[in-house]
């Protein structure tokens, strides 16, 4: 047992450390294997902090999360698009995309990308303007099987018997991982980007699997046409 390199990775919607239970799969369109990866941006909150159309906020306030004030300065979302998302701590409640909320002292956070519910957790620090990453990573994966596969932030997983160094970014539904020898594990090298699969308990061989569709999150911006999903 060791806790991977990467310092933000998928973990649970349950609170529980280093195992997601996304939603069922969903087989993909027929001509899915021919066409690129496409790429979504899901906005479920507006620049207020509001949830936009079609997104619901359940009331969590009795977790309390770090935004940054507590822990050496503001975290920006590592699956942002836009700016002032962040990420909080502690990892286990997976608050790893989230918006200042209207209310004094909490946070609204969005962790899945195949739900519309968001939830408002309190925060223990205070927060400041977070510039979005270059190179952000998917939040969500739907792979060209049907699985559902969902951003590890943090835990410690087994190694991968086969491949002692790698270590694994994605949980997927249908209990396998994503493993990853540098990086995120997704290579981008063509325009239809794949990974490596493997059970999430480390054992058992690596198979390569295309990504259908890749989910990143941003904010609705006030007065545009476009609510909730955009593609890229």
């Amino acid at each position: 047992m060791r806790t991977p390199p990467l310092t933000i990775l998928a973990i649970t919607l349950v609170f529980l450390v280093g195992c997601a239970s996304p939603t069922s799969a969903v087989a993909p369109s027929p001509t899915a294997a021919a066409t690129a990866t496409e790429r979504v941006v899901i906005r479920p909150v507006t620049e207020s902090g509001l949830p936009a159309s079609g997104y619901s906020v359940t009331d969590h306030q009795g977790v309390t999360v770090d935004c940054g004030g507590t822990s050496g300065g503001t975290q920006p979302s590592p699956v942002a698009v836009d700016d002032n998302i962040l990420s909080c701590s502690p990892t286990n409640v997976y608050a790893v995309a989230c918006w200042i909320d209207p209310l004094p002292s909490t946070v609204i956070c969005f962790r899945d990308p195949w739900a519309t519910e968001l939830v408002r957790l309190r925060n223990g620090g205070s927060t400041a303007p977070a510039t979005a990453p270059s190179d952000p990573r998917p939040l969500g994966l739907l792979l060209s099987d049907g699985d559902r596969c969902l951003l590890r932030t943090g835990g410690a997983w087994n190694d991968l018997a086969d491949h002692p160094g790698w270590y694994g970014t994605y949980s997927c539904a249908a209990g396998g991982a994503v493993w990853a020898e540098t990086s995120d594990g997704i290579d981008r090298s063509s325009p239809r980007w794949t990974v490596h699969i493997a059970s999430i308990s480390g054992i058992g061989p690596l198979t390569s699997l295309e990504v259908a569709t890749a989910y990143f999150i941003g904010t609705e911006k006030i007065g545009t046409e476009k609510i909730g999903t955009e593609k890229d």
